[in-house]
C-alpha cells in the first residue's frame, strides 16, 4: 500500500471515531436520568416542553465540525494533496473539543430557568485536596529514561547518516519529521504537567466521590499522554531505520511501519473507549452541585480569553463559558508552544 492509501485509511478511522464521539456526547445530557440535563437538575416536564428544543439545538451544534470538515476534505481530495488530511484531522479534532467546551455550558445556561430551584443554590462549603501532586509521582522513571535515550540514539544516528552519506541529503527531509515528532512529544509532556498541576474545589458533601472521580480522570489523561509519547518515540527511532535501509527493503519496511502504526492507533482508540466507560461509572457516583464563585469573575468574564493577574488559575469560569487567563504562566507557555508548532510546520514542510 502507498502512503496516500494509509492516510485515507486514517481519515476513515477518524470519521468512525468522531461518529462514536458524537453518539457519546449526544447521550451525555441524559446520563444521570431524565431528571437531569448534564449537571442541571431539571423539573419532571423538562423534556416534554422547551427542554426538547434545547436538547435538539445541542445536538445540532455537534454538527458544526462536520460543516467545516466536509468541504475542506473534498477540496483536498480534488487537489490530490492527501498529506493535508493529517493537518485536517488535527484541526478538526481541536475544533470538536473547543465546540463541545462552549456548547455544553450554553446548553446548561438555557436549561437553568427550568431547574429545580433548591438545587441551583451554590454549596455552602467547599474543600481543596491538600495532597501534594508532583509530576514525578505520576511518571515511570524507567519509561522516561527509555523515551529520552531513544530520542538521543535516533538523532545521533540521523546526524551520522547525514554527515557520512555519499549522496547529498536534504536537511529537512532527514531531520524534519523527527524534529516535528519530538516537538509534539514535548507538548504531551507539557500537557502532563498541566494536568497534574490543575486544581479545583470540591463540595464538602460527597467530597471523597468527587475527588476520586477527578483522580480517575486525571490518571486516564496522563496515561493517554504517556502512550502518545511512547508512540512518537517509536516514530522517531524508526525514522533512521527507514532512511538507512537499502532501497530494495525500504518500501517493505515502510509498509510494515505504516501498518504497525495503524494497528497501534486502532488498539489505543479501543483501549481509550473501554477505559472511558469505566471512568464514567465512577463519575456518575458523584452528584453534581453548583460551586460558589470564589473568584467573583462569573459575571465579568464574557470572552474566551481574559487577563486576570489577581486570579492564579489558567482557566476561569466566565458568564458564558470558560475563559483562558493569559496572566497565568501555563497559559502563556501553551500559547507559545502552539505558535512554535505553526512556525515549525511552516519552516519544515512548506515550500518556499
Amino acid at each position: 500500500m502507498t502512503l496516500n492509501q494509509y492516510i485515507v485509511i486514517y481519515y476513515i478511522i477518524f470519521w468512525a471515531v468522531r461518529i462514536n464521539g458524537c453518539v457519546r456526547r449526544g447521550r451525555q445530557p441524559l446520563l444521570r436520568g431524565p431528571e437531569w440535563f448534564f449537571s442541571v437538575h431539571v423539573r419532571p416536564d423538562f423534556y416534554i416542553g422547551e427542554g426538547r428544543n434545547i436538547l435538539r439545538r445541542y445536538w445540532m451544534r455537534m454538527l458544526i465540525p462536520f460543516v467545516v470538515d466536509i468541504p475542506l476534505a473534498i477540496a483536498i481530495f480534488i487537489s490530490g494533496h492527501l498529506q493535508l488530511l493529517n493537518l485536517l484531522i488535527l484541526a478538526v479534532a481541536a475544533l470538536i473539543h473547543i465546540n463541545h467546551s462552549f456548547s455544553v455550558p450554553l446548553a446548561e445556561r438555557q436549561a437553568q430557568p427550568f431547574a429545580v430551584l433548591e438545587d441551583e443554590q451554590p454549596v455552602s462549603s467547599v474543600v481543596f485536596s491538600l495532597k501534594p501532586r508532583r509530576l514525578r509521582d505520576y511518571s515511570n522513571r524507567t519509561l522516561e529514561i527509555a523515551i529520552a535515550l531513544s530520542s538521543v540514539v535516533a538523532f545521533a544516528w540521523l546526524a551520522h547518516y547525514y554527515l557520512t552519506s555519499p549522496d547529498h541529503q536534504n536537511l529537512r527531509q532527514v531531520f524534519g519529521p523527527p524534529v516535528l515528532w519530538l516537538y509534539i512529544q514535548s507538548g504531551f509532556l507539557f500537557a502532563k504537567f498541566v494536568i497534574v498541576a490543575w486544581r479545583s474545589p470540591a463540595p464538602q458533601t460527597q467530597a471523597d466521590k468527587h475527588l476520586e472521580a477527578r483522580e480517575e480522570r486525571r490518571k486516564f489523561y496522563l496515561r493517554m499522554c504517556d502512550w502518545s509519547r511512547i508512540l512518537h518515540s517509536i516514530l522517531i527511532l524508526s525514522w533512521p531505520v527507514l532512511l538507512t535501509a537499502s532501497p530494495s527493503y525500504r518500501e517493505q519496511l515502510g509498509n510494515i511501519w505504516l501498518a504497525g502504526l495503524l494497528a497501534t492507533t486502532v488498539a489505543l482508540t479501543v483501549w481509550g473507549e473501554i477505559r472511558r466507560r469505566k471512568i464514567l461509572k465512577v463519575v456518575l457516583l458523584a452528584r453534581p452541585v453548583k460551586l460558589p464563585d470564589l473568584m467573583g469573575h462569573a459575571e465579568t468574564l464574557k470572552w474566551p480569553v481574559c487577563y486576570q493577574p489577581s486570579a492564579p488559575l489558567s482557566v476561569l469560569k466566565g458568564a458564558h463559558s470558560y475563559s483562558l487567563n493569559f496572566a497565568n504562566a501555563l497559559t502563556q507557555l501553551g500559547t507559545a508552544y502552539l505558535a512554535g508548532m505553526a512556525v515549525l510546520v511552516t519552516v519544515l514542510f512548506m515550500r518556499r
